[in-house]
């Protein structure tokens, strides 16, 4: 079907395809009539061989029941005969047997038993004897006894010559009606003439009927080695018996009737026998036919379809001729030269509706051919003078780049189009971030508006302003705009006031305001209890700007900030709150490294000694410790423990580290450095 399919598109014209398609759909139209009326005429034909069949299975079992039966009434015949008086002495029953000619004919064996079981007198092809045997064990012969009615005997193993047989019994009744006696006959399984008809072979390979007992074994057989056994065991009977025990096993002469595989098997019960005449037929010879007349019918149906396409092919032929012509001027429509107005042929119908169609949608294509000029030529001017980057791109690669752009990143004109959008991020990893942030921005229905890091070809980097928008946003995927501005100079100024506004400007510390800000959210923390914060008040600091000058003072301020910046990790806050006082905020610090810490400062500060004509100069720092917990709630109870801490420091003399809050430290005398740590 594929390469019809791309026959037709390249070579077939539409006559042509109609034709095709009006073969393919007669011949379709045939194919499935056809194809419906032989399975309807299978599924009959079906029906009717699954009724032949079991009609002839039932007539073979009313023919086996009537044998049955006529073997059975003369049975009768025979024992209403018998000298009952006498059925206790065996020469005279023997004698008897002797003379009961057509019935001895008729069975194997004949047999007299009186009411205990005993033979009295036996007669087969050898002659009459009265055997020591006793059958009271016999299951036929109890049903005969106790119920007073002939029986059928189940398959069994005569007990003189151990040959699988069948017998029939009928109960020998004296002048009063009391059963004082059986009789009875046997057939030979392997050789008797009650069911060799029956199961005599009609010369087919295939076909086969057997009789079988109430459990399935076969009685008759047109091969003699499968008496005995199971009949599931023959493969051309094993789905039928599988069928039947699944039912039961019932014995009834409806029977039935299946379709298994490639046969017909049917089954029905033998009339007053526990017995099962079983047909198993090929159904070959009937589906055979009906197969030679669907490829017949399918032939015809073939030769229907292609007259009819040959048809259809001279009818297309003379109804198509403008729409030839209306090809030929559609192919003129993209020379250039044909006025728009000529070459167009005058039809009725469809033909003629798709000939005005197409000569109008000729006119609206040049007028609007010339309004995309126009507009392209405006386009251009704005992407050739506009002081932003332009670019479009489509499926993550740019397909219309702007000259701004492309000096913007370091590019000659033409060379970033057709290059993937990840040309204009720093490393994979940045163009998958920007991707996903995009991406999450038009799911969300928003434009993307954001400042992000960008490379030029040389590999250096900066920051561009990046906005974009789909062109259709019902169909984002299809083209986007976007517009780049370099912005590395205004984020460059806005950091460096971000910083003048958290920052002191000498020292480059921390300012006050923003050391109270890390440290209200520090307070805020639940880990706060496991900080520090330190308050330090230079000493003799104005000193130095009295002698020296506030020069040498920022100088000594500088040092000072330079000094503790070194005693304190990464982690941690060194600021300047103004004049000569600084704080430090210590996270994850006790009390006693707080203690060690601070005196680490003190030390450092105390060695510092800046020159000054033919002088040194130095200060001292007095250090107020405030361990961070719940009882200094907020900023102004922490100040406020500062303060004091360092007010006891001042009162000591100077140039000492108090703890606040520690009951060993005097309100105004020194306390010596080890005292404080222990």
């Amino acid at each position: 079907m594929r390469l019809l399919n791309a026959f037709l598109r390249r070579f077939g014209s539409v006559k042509l395809r109609l034709s095709i398609t009006g073969v393919l759909l007669i011949a379709l139209s045939v194919a499935v009539t056809v194809g419906l009326v032989l399975n309807e005429v299978a599924a009959r034909a079906e029906q009717v061989a699954l009724d032949l069949s079991l009609a002839q299975t039932r007539k073979l079992a009313r023919i086996m029941g009537a044998r049955v039966v006529s073997l059975q009434l003369t049975l009768r015949a025979a024992s209403d005969t018998m000298p009952v008086d006498q059925i206790d002495n065996h020469a005279a029953i023997r004698q008897w047997l002797e003379g009961q000619k057509v019935l001895g004919s008729a069975l194997d064996m004949l047999m007299v038993l009186d009411r205990e079981g005993r033979v009295v007198a036996l007669r087969d092809d050898k002659g009459s004897t009265s055997p020591p045997l006793n059958l009271s064990d016999r299951p036929y012969f109890r049903q005969t006894i106790q119920q007073g009615r002939p029986v059928v005997s189940e398959p069994l193993q005569n007990r003189l010559n151990d040959r699988p047989i069948v017998v029939l019994t009928m109960p020998v009744r004296d002048h009063k009606g009391q059963v004082v006696g059986v009789m009875g006959g046997t057939v030979k399984l392997l050789s008797n003439a009650l069911m060799s008809e029956v199961t005599a072979s009609d010369g087919d390979d295939e076909g086969r009927v057997v009789i079988t007992d109430a459990q399935g074994r076969l009685l008759a057989h047109d091969d003699a080695r499968w008496l005995m056994r199971d009949a599931q065991t023959d493969p051309l009977l094993a789905e039928g018996i599988a069928h039947w025990q699944a039912m039961g096993r019932p014995v009834e002469p409806a029977g039935f009737s299946l379709h298994a595989g490639n046969r017909i098997i049917s089954m029905a019960g033998v009339p007053d026998a526990d017995w099962m005449v079983m047909r198993s037929a090929p159904v070959d010879s009937v589906l055979s036919v009906l197969r030679a007349g669907g490829r017949r019918a399918l032939v015809i149906g073939t030769l229907v379809a292609l007259a009819g396409g040959l048809v259809l092919l001279l009818v297309t032929h003379f109804m198509l001729r403008p729409l030839r012509q209306l090809e030929q001027r559609a192919h003129r429509m993209r020379d250039g030269v044909t006025p728009d107005d000529e070459g167009w042929p005058r039809a009725l119908g469809e033909i003629g509706q798709l000939s005005r169609a197409l000569h109008e949608t000729l006119r609206e294509r040049s007028a609007a051919a010339a309004a995309n000029r126009e507009l392209l030529s405006k386009l251009t001017a704005l992407m050739d003078h506009a002081p932003l980057g332009i670019a479009f791109s489509q499926e993550r690669r740019l397909v219309l780049v702007n000259g701004a752009l492309e000096r913007m990143l370091g590019y000659s004109a033409q060379e970033l189009q057709g290059q993937p959008s990840t040309v204009l991020s720093p490393s994979v990893a940045d163009a998958a971030s920007l991707a996903h942030r995009i991406n999450a921005c038009f799911r969300a229905g928003r434009p993307f508006d954001e400042e992000v890091r960008m490379v030029r070809r040389d590999g250096s980097q900066f920051w561009g302003r990046l906005f974009g928008a789909p062109v259709n946003w019902h169909d984002p995927k299809a083209s986007t705009v976007w517009t780049v501005e370099d912005v590395s100079h205004a984020r460059s100024q806005r950091e460096a006031l971000s910083w003048l506004s958290t920052h002191d400007a000498l020292t480059e510390l921390v300012n006050r305001r923003e050391f109270e800000r890390r440290l209200n959210e520090r307070l805020a923390r639940p880990e706060a209890d496991a900080c520090c914060a330190l308050f330090i008040d230079l000493d003799h600091f104005k000193a130095v700007n009295d002698t020296a000058g506030h020069a040498t003072g920022d100088r000594m301020l500088v040092e000072v900030a330079r000094r503790l910046q070194a005693q304190v990790r990464s982690t941690d806050t060194v600021a300047r709150l103004g004049g000569d006082e600084f704080a430090v905020l210590l996270t994850a610090c006790n009390r006693s490294d707080a203690l060690q810490i601070a005196e680490q400062m003190r030390t450092a500060i105390e060695d510092i000694r800046l020159p000054w004509h033919d002088q040194a100069l130095q200060v001292g720092a007095s250090f107020g410790i405030v361990k961070l917990s719940s009882d200094l709630p907020d900023l102004s109870a922490v100040m406020a423990a500062a303060d004091a801490a360092c007010y006891d420091a001042k009162r000591a003399g100077r140039n000492q580290v108090r703890l606040h809050g520690n009951p060993g430290d005097p309100p105004t005398q020194p306390v010596p450095l080890n005292e404080l740590l222990h």
